[in-house]
């Protein structure tokens, strides 16, 4: 089978950016970038927060303007900030994207100790825009109520959203990235509330639940709990949907309380995208493998995404971007090593955030392309 998968890499004074291109023979290609900072520890670290969003953006448009990227539409950009209440809105005052593209601001610093790293998705117009609507929805939150309050509306609020479209949860979206603040005290009540709402909206055991992230994070204000970025397509029709399992290494989400799917592939008519949900080191019976240790987790959490990946005919020399979630700061080197060893030419971000149970350490999610 021929790939068409390819990696590029490139270093400016203070930053650098890592591409995969996606280029099938019929249609057009798609982008993901990765820009962070590289440059060792105190500099990077005391450099000022507005210094650090005007050098990357620098990069970002000279980057952007370049062939073929500035043919590309950009979908989608997603923010990790070390201070979002300060960086957040400033990123917003200086518009270097387009209003069609979705701009999600996290605080989830950069693992590497810099002030911001960004993610963009990028896709040459005219791909399937006849027969396919993408829908990206990002920094959706309220401020009133505890966390079980927040999430319902959230996601209320996001099917009204949907059926203005002509669309609903259950048929349509296909990803969700849940952000929680102070994730060890509120994850439980966050998950049991997005169950009773999937319920409630059919969505079950029997039926499928969304491929998603549940992840320590904050869109900077206060009072916002959990923050809620999706995505949802109109027009594939459900036989091109695949839900992913991985039943021989992770078990079923819903034997231990909560309610994802862990990965979906999706069939278009030139291309199959795979989205794999934050994945950690865990065993076919819901269990945390490799207590405390960070190398195990790591590479029992590889082994996982593979399996996940082989389930839609992919590997990860089919991989487009990759998010690492890390909860000690301690275990960044190690991480970066494991992951520059395994996968030198991929996309990828070391964030801090906490996974929803103590006891893992670390979670990766991905995406794919065939």
């Amino acid at each position: 089978m021929m790939e068409f998968l390819n990696y590029t890499f490139n270093q400016y004074p203070s930053c650098s950016v890592q591409v995969s291109a996606f280029t099938p023979v019929k249609n057009g290609s798609e982008y993901h970038m990765i820009f962070q900072f590289r440059e060792p520890g105190k500099r990077q670290i005391h450099r000022k927060q507005e210094e650090a969003i005007d050098i990357l953006h620098n990069c970002v448009q000279d980057y952007l303007s370049r062939e073929p990227y500035n043919k590309a539409q950009c979908i989608f950009a997603r923010y990790f900030l070390k201070n979002a209440k300060d960086q957040r809105p400033r990123i917003h005052t200086r518009k270097i994207f387009p209003a069609s593209c979705a701009i999600s601001c996290i605080e989830q610093p950069p693992a590497n100790g810099s002030q911001i790293a960004l993610w963009i998705y990028l896709r040459d117009p005219g791909t399937d825009t006849e027969k396919y609507t993408h829908y990206w929805i990002t920094e959706r939150y309220c401020l009133a109520g505890d966390v079980t309050g927040q999430t319902l509306k959230l996601l209320t609020d996001y099917q009204k959203w949907l059926h203005a479209k002509g669309c609903s949860m259950a048929d349509n979206c296909l990803r969700t990235w849940f952000y929680v603040q102070d994730i060890d005290t509120n994850y439980a009540a966050f998950a049991k509330a997005r169950t009773e709402y999937f319920r409630d909206i059919g969505l079950n055991e029997q039926t499928h639940y969304i491929a998603s992230t549940g992840i320590e994070g904050s869109n900077g204000t206060d009072s916002s709990l959990v923050t809620m970025d999706a995505y949802a397509v109109a027009g594939l029709d459900a036989s091109r949907i695949k839900y992913l399992h991985g039943l021989s290494h992770l078990s079923p989400t819903n034997i231990y309380g909560v309610t994802f799917e862990r990965g979906v592939a999706l069939t278009f008519d030139d291309r199959r995208q795979i989205l794999i949900s934050g994945t950690a080191s865990i065993d076919k019976s819901g269990n945390v493998l490799h207590i405390n240790d960070i190398h195990s987790q790591t590479l029992r959490m590889i082994e996982n995404v593979e399996v996940l990946l082989a389930e839609a005919q992919a590997t990860f020399e089919n991989v487009a971007q990759i998010i690492v979630y890390l909860r000690r700061k301690e275990d960044y080197q190690l991480v970066l090593d494991l992951f520059a060893s395994r996968f030198p030419a991929i996309p990828t971000i070391i964030v801090m955030g906490k996974v929803c149970r103590p006891a893992w350490l670390i979670e990766m999610e991905c995406i794919a392309l065939i």
